[in-house]
């Protein structure tokens, strides 16, 4: 589930802003600024909707609402703590 880096990503935003709620253009924006296989807002918009968003609300992590452009985050400590674990990791802090 949290192997591909921008459904990781999606998941960070709201640990990272500490919310649980998130409009929906402001999510493709810090996708598109924290994948770097992500060129451009319009390709993240795409994959987000059209694969990640599902993905994750088939996991009951989020929650979307295609229409109002809004995504609801389920806060998920175990998925917390992975992530926190993935990103000390990837910058050689092995605290966790």
């Amino acid at each position: 589930m949290l192997a591909n880096t921008t459904r990781r990503a999606a998941v960070q935003f709201f640990i990272d802003e500490g919310t649980d709620i998130a409009e929906f253009d402001t999510l493709v924006e810090y996708v598109h600024e924290e994948v770097d296989t992500i060129t451009s807002p319009e390709q993240a918009r795409i994959a987000l909707v059209h694969k990640h968003l599902p993905r994750l609300a088939d996991y009951n992590i989020i929650e979307y609402d295609k229409h109002g452009e809004t995504v609801y985050y389920h806060e998920t400590p175990r998925l917390e703590q992975y992530l926190t674990h993935i990103e000390e990791s990837k910058h050689g802090n092995d605290a966790v």
